[in-house]
């Protein structure tokens, strides 16, 4: 950690930062406490767990020096965003296909989705292979990897980047997630940036109207990475992400140049259905297949910027 800090105040004394430098930094790091054994416990949002990925991509774009070496062959890769409540359940998930332009196309995947005799929440705490498996059945795709990140600090890391600015259709006050913010543009931090991600009551659509919160907060944090803040962002999403072993985060993300360009939307469900128990939701898996094929292709539709 001193190692990383050291780098950041030269890098501030050059007014810029040195990519190179940052990740080699970082992969240091990573060499002495491996990402893969580091356990995120809390809620995740598709804000968290892609910010993973965007941070080094942004460290990437604003390096000036010139490259020592060709860079790595760029090819897509379908990576699962997911993150654990406090019990073990999965909160959200989020099914991301990185392009090899570096726009990343993303589908929320609604946690009560039935499959088999399972919901999608449940599986991870079984076994991560379990989850995967579901996912790769329902969308028609393989999973490439997998990370989790804590929620419970993007309070914290939101304020780090100077708040996220996040519009909504109509003022959200209420009691149990503890959001009071107005209708329109907000620049959300600390505590109303957790409410903001975590309501679910009173919202038309439920979970649904959650998954779209999750999705705005995450392209209003992508605008906010600049050289800048990078660093910090990169020292605190580094403390909490969990991925799969094996998996060199540092190394995929060099390979994505960036700007990162976001396109986001949520798996079609059929019904809530009632089983002697709680709700879940059922899913056509012709529907399901087509819609992530068309979204990753990059041909989903543009969602409106304010949300419930």
């Amino acid at each position: 950690m001193n190692d990383l800090i050291r780098s950041a105040i030269a890098a501030e004394a050059e007014e810029r930062v040195n990519s190179r430098t940052v990740l080699a930094e970082l992969h240091k790091r990573k060499a002495r406490k491996p990402f893969g054994l580091i356990v995120g416990v809390a809620t995740l949002t598709v804000a968290a767990a892609a910010a993973a990925f965007i941070i080094p991509t942004a460290i990437k774009k604003t390096d000036a020096a010139p490259a020592t070496s060709p860079a790595a062959p760029v090819s897509a890769a379908n990576v699962l965003l997911l993150g654990m409540d406090e019990v073990g359940n999965t909160d959200a998930l989020v099914y991301a296909h990185f392009n090899a332009d570096s726009s990343v196309s993303v589908v929320s995947l609604p946690r009560n989705v039935k499959v088999g005799d399972d919901q999608l929440y449940s599986l991870y705490a079984q076994d991560p292979k379990k989850l995967t498996a579901a996912v790769e059945t329902l969308t028609g795709t393989k999973v490439d990897h997998y990370a989790a990140i804590k929620m419970s600090e993007f309070g914290r890391i939101a304020q780090i980047v100077g708040g996220v600015e996040v519009c909504l259709t109509a003022p959200a006050k209420e009691e149990y997630s503890g959001v009071d913010l107005p209708a329109g543009k907000s620049t959300i931090s600390g505590d109303q940036a957790l409410a903001f991600l975590r309501q679910r009551h009173d919202l038309p659509n439920g979970d649904v109207d959650r998954t779209r919160r999750h999705q705005a907060f995450l392209t209003g944090l992508a605008a906010k990475i600049t050289k800048d803040n990078a660093l910090p962002f990169a020292r605190e999403i580094s403390k909490t992400i969990k991925v799969d072993a094996g998996w060199d985060v540092v190394e995929f993300a060099q390979r994505f140049q960036g700007p990162v360009k976001i396109q986001a939307a949520t798996l079609p469900t059929e019904a809530t259905i009632l089983n002697n128990g709680p709700a879940y939701l059922a899913v056509n898996p012709g529907v399901a297949k087509a819609f992530v094929e068309n979204q990753f292709a990059g041909n989903g539709a543009v969602q409106d910027a304010c949300v419930n």
